[in-house]
């Protein structure tokens, strides 16, 4: 499927019905204020995911027509405005005619291959390696084995389950945009150590291969190792396991994992201790700025310029204002 072709939800006009295959990724049923069941279905296009009432339905109704969790399905949606924003009403949906499709036409991807990402990562890491004349083996080379072992999980994790990178390939876009700030950090903080820096970036949050299970369709949600222990002790627990044996600088080793535990800035937000060196301080901020300018991108394509986004986005401070430079 050539997802240009349809209308994306997020192009949808109010006032307008759209037919297009959609993919449906949750199903709830809920009672209105007079008795009446209906359900909110969760609908993915392959570039964004809305929420659809359906009123005089039930899942028990939309499963005798077929319509279940991660079916692919063709839609009639009604666009209209509620409170200010753009609403979508189900007005008829059945399973697809259309043999060919598959969950993967709906599923939202980053915008960089995911092979060019980890291939880049794992580059800029080995150009980083310093064995301090050949008394230890380098702290990228443990990156590099950590990396190699979960390759799979960490190219296809979500970075989170809202917020931000909340997408197939999310932990991987995030990562590698951070490694590569972290790496024009460097050329301007000429103190930082590069390669525990790069090391410690593209690690920071290795744990939330455990933390969340990640679908096809790139939807996450936690485990019961990320509700027990959260992916930082988990990241930092993965290193010092693999740091065991070899001939790692100690040091070095217990700077990184510190790097891990701290890289949320404060305890408040869920660091287990607060940055004291440089290169966790650089991390955090990298870290925080990457999942900002995420957020404003995607609010930004949901905007026409000039627009500011209704309410405060939950993790920013202020509301999002899209230049208009044709006033």
């Amino acid at each position: 499927m050539d997802k240009e072709q349809y209308i994306k939800f997020s192009d949808a006009q109010i006032g307008s019905t759209i037919n297009r295959p959609v993919l449906v990724s949750a199903i709830a049923e809920n009672t209105a204020r007079n008795g009446n069941i209906f359900v909110k279905v969760s609908l993915k296009d392959g570039f964004s995911e809305v929420t659809a009432m359906m009123f005089d339905a039930s899942q028990e109704s939309l499963a005798s027509l077929g319509i279940r969790q991660n079916t692919i399905a063709d839609a009639e949606l009604s666009v209209s405005e509620y409170q200010g924003s753009k609403s979508f009403k189900i007005v008829q949906i059945r399973p697809t005619a259309d043999s060919t499709l598959t969950v993967n036409n709906f599923t939202k991807l980053p915008p960089v291959d995911l092979d060019l990402m980890y291939s880049e990562i794992c580059s800029m890491i080995e150009s980083s390696a310093n064995d301090y004349d050949g008394n230890y083996t380098p702290l990228s080379d443990l990156a590099l084995k950590i990396l190699t072992k979960y390759k799979d999980s960490y190219m296809t994790s979500s970075a989170a389950i809202s917020m931000h990178h909340n997408l197939r390939g999310g932990l991987l876009y995030h990562s590698y945009r951070m490694v590569k700030a972290a790496d024009a950090f460097c050329g301007v903080y000429t103190n930082l150590d590069r390669e525990l820096l790069l090391c410690g970036t593209a690690l920071h949050a290795i744990g939330k291969v455990w933390e969340y299970k990640t679908s096809i369709s790139g939807d996450a949600e936690f485990t019961a190792s990320g509700v027990l222990f959260g992916h930082l002790y988990m990241g930092a627990s993965l290193i010092k396991g693999f740091t065991a044996d070899g001939n790692y600088n100690k040091e070095k080793v217990q700077l990184l994992i510190h790097m891990i535990l701290s890289h949320h800035g404060t305890q408040e937000w869920g660091a287990v201790s607060c940055p004291a060196i440089p290169e966790a301080f650089a991390l955090h901020y990298i870290d925080n700025l990457d999942a900002k300018m995420y957020m404003c991108e995607e609010h930004y394509e949901e905007l026409e310029p000039g627009e500011i986004t209704e309410k405060k986005p939950f993790g920013l401070d202020n509301r999002i204002y899209k230049p208009n430079f044709d006033k």
